[in-house]
């Protein structure tokens, strides 16, 4: 099924689709009420999916659209992601006077900050220089599809912004605006345009994600978050208001680009509610007419583990398995863009593990993601790159039940490119060590 007779089958069903998406609404609300606590946290556009999701699979099921072997597969990976959800938990409350714990390195949090910071905007720069800005693209994944270096500079940026933003945290002093730190603010606000010049609908939002695991990480280790918290509190209805006008601003440079005169006829507010719609895409591509069976199922660990296989050189690219995502899109809407929806852990197990085993598989997703969140904060330490390595993984692994495979790739990167980033850091410490006078 494709884009348009999917719009079919919604438009004449509108009522039914608007009460599955209210009662879609009330589900998730009660099962994530307890995990997810605010709109900043890095997994709450992730449950607004899900609800599209359920609400997509449960329209074309009820419109005689896909099979009921299909219907249960799907509620029932469902049901095993949120079991494993709840495999770690943990309560964190804001109301408890914690032991106040002071940044004991001021001064390597501060050289963290300008050392990320400047990795992370040269890398934009290269990028930007080789590619051209992604805004302007008629898809952003055309900057990193044909390698000539912007693969390990896209790698690079990604870790060194959460780092570069969640040190910014660390060194400013948010009761007030100081001249002094107007260096920072700069700095920050470079970092905020390069994120606009994206074309990422939510990549601006990575600036108050990490400001929410900063927030937690600090409640967690018993720093002083109350300053931060309040702030937070306070302008939430604003930053909302401001990211929803970011948001429609981005769809509306797109929409006017030539190449997208395609998305010309709808005005910026619908086209974002259509995206929250589209969320669920994957299912009407792969579920009616059983369109996922035409997927290659043989190849379950290169498809899952395919940024590792390729970067280490194990596998040849060309050679490893295509993202299904894109296999869809280009069975339904034939193109070159290389584009395609979300390789969602129901049907991504489904293709490569079967019925019983895809239900294992979003178990298990189900428990990583568990980890990150509930665990993971009490193992690391209560430093710099303890804090950063955890708003990382919490902004990066928030994406692993809507597409597995490019979680794996955000685990690569921590793994292979975090221990290259940090000793070229610790260096920088050791110079400015030896050259007192570097440190002015």
């Amino acid at each position: 099924m494709n884009n348009y007779e999917f719009y079919d089958v919604a438009i004449n069903n509108i009522s039914l689709f608007f009460s599955l998406l209210i009662f879609s609404f009330c589900l998730h609300y009660f099962l994530f009420r307890s995990q997810v606590k605010s709109v900043l946290d890095p997994y709450f556009l992730a449950v607004i999916s899900s609800v599209f999701c359920l609400t997509v699979v449960y329209l074309l099921y009820y419109t005689n659209n896909i099979s009921f072997y299909l219907f249960i597969n799907y509620n029932l990976t469902q049901f095993g992601f949120i079991l494993g959800l709840f495999a770690f938990r943990r309560k964190i409350s804001f109301d408890k006077k914690d032991e106040v714990i002071t940044e004991k390195s001021k001064y390597k949090s501060l050289v963290a900050f300008y050392f990320f910071s400047f990795v992370y905007i040269i890398s934009q720069c290269f990028i930007y220089k080789l590619k051209g800005i992604p805004l302007f693209m008629e898809s952003r994944l055309e900057t990193f599809a044909s390698g000539g270096g912007t693969g390990i500079l896209g790698r690079i940026s990604d870790i060194s912004s959460v780092f570069s933003l969640y040190a910014f945290f660390l060194v400013i002093k948010i009761d007030k605006f100081r001249i002094s730190e107007i260096y920072k603010y700069t700095v920050l606000g470079l970092i905020f345009v390069t994120f606009f010049l994206s074309g990422s609908k939510s990549s601006f939002l990575i600036i108050f994600n990490v400001f929410w695991c900063y927030i937690v990480f600090s409640k967690i280790k018993g720093g002083n978050y109350r300053v931060y918290f309040k702030l937070m509190k306070d302008n939430i209805k604003l930053i909302t208001i401001f990211s929803i006008i970011i948001v429609c601003f981005i769809i509306y440079l797109q929409s006017s680009n030539p190449n997208n005169a395609g998305d010309n006829t709808l005005n910026p507010f619908l086209a974002l509610c259509l995206r929250f719609v589209h969320s669920g895409d994957v299912y009407w591509y792969a579920y009616p007419n059983d369109v996922y069976l035409k997927i290659p199922s043989n190849q379950w660990f290169a498809a899952l583990f395919n940024d590792t296989l390729g970067l280490l050189r194990i596998q040849d690219w060309s050679k490893l398995p295509e993202a299904i995502g894109i296999t869809f899109k280009n069975i339904h809407h034939p193109s070159d863009i290389p584009q395609g929806p979300n390789a969602r852990h129901n049907v991504f197990g489904l293709i490569y593990y079967g019925f019983f085993g895809s239900i294992i598989f979003s178990y298990s997703v189900g428990v990583v993601l568990s980890f990150i969140r509930n665990k993971l904060p009490y193992i690391l330490r209560a430093d710099i790159f303890g804090g950063a390595t955890f708003t990382y993984l919490m902004c990066r692994g928030a994406s692993i039940d809507s597409d597995p495979m490019l979680t794996i790739t955000y685990f690569d990167n921590i793994v292979f490119i975090l221990p290259v980033l940090y000793i070229l850091y610790l260096m920088l410490i050791e110079f400015l060590r030896i050259n007192p006078n570097k440190n002015e």
